[in-house]
């Protein structure tokens, strides 16, 4: 956990840190604004700052003049990182079988937190993002299941909207698979892509048997707010279970959502380090954050490339704009 100074130092920064922001993003490369611990010459200093992420790090005489991170705002010093957050799902060509994860435990079935999602309806993609133009399906992670009112109580599993929306075409009704087996057993019921969430919730087909625990991990217990310097863990499509470190609640990311829905900031999400050399990756997003207690902190939406560092919507605003509430019994349910 970090000590009381540095959660005070914290608190001095993040008014100026919230008052900058956007004039940060707005320089050419920035991808993101987050306070942490300044580094010089690759090692940590100790003291707080306002650390910029940028796509490339360039010397200073590079630069034009006006466009480069200064090197203290009123006072708080600042940091230069290269780091790019960028959406974690899996695309499959529509034409092509999906590979089955390898990480699935025993489910029997049921639709459980952990598991694999799929939009039955597929997108056209082009390069970079995939190799070759088509239609490609998305794939990313159901990671909790929680219960809202229609108005009659309906069980639901949660994930991003980017990965159960996929652009503006959206409906809900959508339908969805489990990329293991190709059972279609949820269909899009609520969305929100706001400046703190991006969340979307499935509703489980009646009939259905579900499960509140996340496998590989346990029971969820409920939820809480995160803490930088507690451990928490996720289990993932792509990844599987990885452990990781919360670094920062006050991250403030660009990411690119593709040609139909642009260029978003989500602010003040969640920011985790991996605990070892890799936290998250492709086919992620979706993911619930667990602390150690079983609560859940966040909802995984991106990540940087190299999966080093994760970025979590904090739970409570995912719970709040898609009103739900999390399942946290640990028997399984008839839906």
């Amino acid at each position: 956990m970090l000590s009381i100074r540095e959660l005070r130092d914290r608190a001095v920064i993040r008014p100026i840190k919230r008052a900058v922001e956007d004039q940060l993003l707005d320089l050419p490369g920035v991808t993101a604004v987050d306070i942490g611990v300044k580094h010089h010459a690759g090692a940590p200093t100790g003291q707080q700052a306002i650390v910029v992420s940028v796509i490339r790090k360039r010397p200073r005489d590079q630069l034009v003049p006006g466009t480069g991170v200064p090197g203290d705002i009123f006072g708080i010093p600042t940091d230069v990182i290269e780091e790019q957050p960028v959406l974690q799902h899996i695309h499959c060509a529509r034409q092509e079988p999906m590979a089955p994860s390898r990480r699935r435990g025993d489910r029997s079935g049921a639709v459980r937190a952990g598991g694999g999602l799929v939009p039955c309806r597929a997108v056209h993609l082009a390069p970079p993002t995939v190799p070759s133009a088509g239609e490609y399906r998305r794939i990313g992670t159901l990671g909790a299941i929680v219960t809202g009112t229609a108005p009659t109580v309906v069980t639901m599993g949660l994930t991003t909207f980017d990965v159960a929306c996929l652009d503006d075409a959206w409906a809900v009704g959508d339908r969805m698979a489990d990329p293991d087996d190709g059972r279609v057993h949820t269909e899009l019921a609520r969305a929100a892509l706001s400046g703190r969430v991006d969340a979307a919730a499935v509703a489980i087909a009646p009939g259905s048997e579900t499960s509140c625990v996340v496998d590989g991990i346990g029971p969820v217990t409920g939820h809480a707010t995160a803490y930088p310097g507690e451990r928490v863990r996720k289990n993932g499509f792509g990844t599987g279970v990885t452990l990781g470190v919360v670094t920062s609640i006050d991250a403030t990311v660009r990411i690119d959502h593709g040609e139909a829905l642009g260029v978003r900031v989500l602010r003040e999400q969640i920011r985790i380090t991996a605990a070892d050399l890799r936290f998250c990756g492709p086919g992620d997003a979706g993911a619930a954050v667990l602390d150690p207690g079983g609560r859940i902190i966040g909802l995984h939406v991106a990540g940087s490339r190299g999966g080093l560092f994760g970025f979590a919507s904090p739970i409570a605003d995912v719970l709040a704009e898609l009103d739900v509430e999390l399942c946290t019994e640990s028997q399984r349910i008839r839906v």
